[in-house]
């Protein structure tokens, strides 16, 4: 994260725990259920180190012997998995049509979600919305439940290291937004900010598909693209948190189309000669419109750079698609990109595998993982 609160509060069951008992919680957490020889293997732990911490943790009531591992010889193995409900985390994600705020479980099994739908072109009113919505949730939160902090993702770019955003729908407002006096002092534990492509990145990174890639770098199709880069686990962000800004190698011209909805909506509007919304654009891609195929071969054409430059300057070994863009689109665009890499007398330099995410709530998962991250971290 770009800007990590000073004096980071931390709950009395969370200061119980070490390195070590964080780092078998996070096997644990991003398998779903992981062995005990499972967990010795990734950590490099000793049998009687291991055997401590997992007793430790499961008298903090954080972990429990879930069942039997099937179909081997001998004694069988047992799996181990986290407690529901007893760390959880908090999300809210600002978008232009809509916000979000969400109360997931460390299995990021989802307990409470509220979502607004609108058009929020006001800092003011969007922030004001999102205290509501998490006076709502908050109200709600069990007094057994430990929620280890609050994250917050918004399209824009941060202006200093202190964690000041600056947001396309509203410049000024979103630059004078103090998310720590805001919703941090107001709810009593850690909150943490970033662009939403790191938030989707953080996110990626936290599941089980994200931890098979040692770097990935993730393109966020949203009303705009974002993106962020992991490598080695570690989100790299920059000296003031804007690293992976890819929106800024496309074309600027407004009328070349790049992968958004944004993008999408309008050329079809404008090849339709006819306004339109989300559900003519999800019929129109069913029965394979001409028009759609058309964009999505522009849109190929409109990656090519930004693509190359992520992997000339980064050589990550994936490149991740993900957001709202529907899937059979973020497929087809997987399909039809080509990337060149460097080539001397015949031998190729490896090239990035790219692989669509799936699903529309890579943010949902992203701002709830993001203090997860940082609790791993700390």
């Amino acid at each position: 994260m770009h800007h990590q609160p000073r004096n980071t509060p931390i709950s009395g069951l969370e200061s119980e725990l070490n390195s070590s008992h964080k780092r078998v919680l996070e096997i644990i957490r991003r398998n779903k259920k992981a062995t005990r020889a499972q967990i010795a293997k990734e950590t490099g732990l000793s049998t009687q180190s291991l055997t401590r911490l997992t007793k430790q943790l499961m008298q903090l009531d954080l972990i429990s012997e879930h069942s039997r591992v099937e179909g081997h010889r001998g004694q069988p193995a047992i799996y181990l998995t986290i407690t529901e409900k007893r760390f959880c985390c908090v999300g809210v994600v600002f978008e232009h049509d809509r916000i979000t705020v969400v109360l997931d479980d460390f299995n990021c099994k989802n307990i409470l979600k509220f979502t607004e739908h609108g058009t929020f072109l006001s800092a003011a009113r969007a922030t004001k919305l999102a205290q509501d919505m998490l006076e709502k949730l908050f109200a709600t939160i069990e007094d057994s439940i430990t929620v280890l902090g609050i994250g917050v993702s918004i399209s824009g770019f941060f202006m200093n290291i202190e964690g000041q955003i600056c947001s396309q729908q509203d410049p000024v407002g979103w630059s004078q937004i103090n998310f720590q006096a805001m919703f941090a002092e107001r709810f009593n534990c850690p909150c943490f900010v970033e662009n939403d492509g790191n938030a989707a990145s953080i996110g990626f990174s936290q599941t089980q598909e994200g931890a098979t890639f040692q770097s990935f770098f993730l393109l966020l199709f949203t009303l705009d693209v974002g993106g962020g880069f992991v490598f080695n686990g570690q989100l790299v962000d920059g000296a003031y948190g804007n690293a992976g800004e890819i929106a800024a190698l496309f074309n600027s011209n407004a009328s070349m189309p790049r992968p958004t909805i944004g993008s999408l909506q309008q050329y079809y509007s404008d090849a339709a000669a006819q306004p339109t919304d989300y559900g003519d654009i999800e019929k129109a891609i069913a029965k394979g419109d001409p028009i759609i195929e058309s964009w999505t071969m522009s849109c190929v054409e409109s990656m090519k750079y930004p693509l190359k430059a992520i992997q000339s300057l980064l050589d990550p070994e994936a490149i991740i698609f993900a957001g709202r863009l529907p899937d059979a689109l973020q497929k087809k665009l997987s399909e039809n990109i080509h990337i060149a890499a460097p080539s001397f007398g015949g031998l190729t330099a490896p090239k990035p595998t790219i692989y669509v995410s799936g699903g529309s709530n890579i943010l949902e998962l992203g701002v709830t993982s993001i203090p997860a991250f940082y609790f791993f971290n700390r």
